[in-house]
């Protein structure tokens, strides 16, 4: 990966799984959705000597700086869920991408443009969690507060009306552990949050 990848803070990279996803052959390479926890530090934190280190800007405002979007729509990707976390001390903004194919996501990793932004998402993000994701079924369309879970074992639940299901086939960029689903449903009023459930008052929302 490059090098602004490899120094990054935030997480830890899987380089076994990149280098899988780096060498997809062609015609095994598909659209898939890419989940991203994210979790900022209170002040932003630049390298000496950038311009930007020393005044006082929050990570959420870093990250809001590093925010690709225009990157994104010229791969052919999308944002389809995006918010804030509704009270918790693990989590403070969710955000679900559409990529047309891996390559495109690899490719992104190279373009200049990305990497000028990239020292604000480094400077910004404390810890995130970014998981490759298929869709196996079910659909929360409509909902506009849920609930996201990451499950690493055991008995995945049927999807359906209200319950979106996603398989994990890897996670790029964590804390070390491993994933095997994603469930995302309608989240209750009454709906809590831990370190692997996050509930998300969404701006964006066009999941199935």
């Amino acid at each position: 990966m490059p090098a602004h990848t490899e120094e990054s803070r935030y997480g830890v990279l899987d380089h076994a799984y990149v280098a899988r996803l780096q060498s997809l052959p062609a015609e095994q390479d598909a659209p898939f959705l890419m989940l991203n926890l994210m979790r900022y530090r209170e002040l932003a934190d630049y390298p000496a000597g950038h311009p930007d280190a020393g005044v006082g800007r929050t990570g959420r405002e870093a990250d809001d700086l590093y925010a690709p979007l225009a990157i994104l729509h010229d791969l052919g990707a999308e944002v389809v869920l995006y918010g804030d976390v509704a009270a918790s001390e693990h989590w403070d903004r969710v955000a679900v991408v559409r990529y047309p194919s891996v390559r495109s996501f690899v490719d992104m990793q190279e373009r200049p443009d990305f990497i000028e932004r990239h020292v604000h998402k480094d400077a910004g993000m404390l810890s995130t969690i970014i998981a490759v994701c298929r869709p196996v079924g079910g659909s929360v369309a409509g909902q506009q507060r849920v609930l996201v879970e990451l499950l690493d074992a055991g008995d995945v639940p049927e999807p359906g009306p209200g319950r979106l299901v996603l398989e994990v086939d890897g996670v790029p960029v964590g804390d070390g552990r491993t994933w095997t689903s994603v469930v995302i449903t309608a989240a209750s009023p009454s709906a809590t949050g831990s370190a692997t459930t996050v509930v998300v008052d969404t701006l964006i929302q066009e999941l199935p």
